[in-house]
């Protein structure tokens, strides 16, 4: 099962919001993760009722998550 990693960042500012690591099945569409994890964001943190931005990479378990702030190259953008 693919691993990718996520950041979810506010639209406007770019801040942070949250970061992970989830399995997906196989040949997993990000737009359908991306949704998905949104959702759950903006259920968690409903003070912000704004856009936020989703980045979306495989993860082969080597990259930290910790204190990160932006996605690195080749991360799939979506703007939800």
């Amino acid at each position: 099962m693919p691993r990718f990693a996520y950041l979810i960042q506010r639209a406007d500012t770019e801040d942070r919001m949250s970061t992970g690591v989830i399995t997906a099945g196989p040949d997993p569409d990000t737009a359908d993760l991306a949704t998905d994890l949104v959702q759950r964001n903006r259920a968690d943190h409903s003070y912000y009722p704004g856009p936020r931005t989703c980045w979306i990479w495989p993860h082969d378990g080597q990259q930290s998550l910790t204190r990160l702030e932006s996605a690195p190259a080749g991360a799939a953008r979506h703007d939800l």
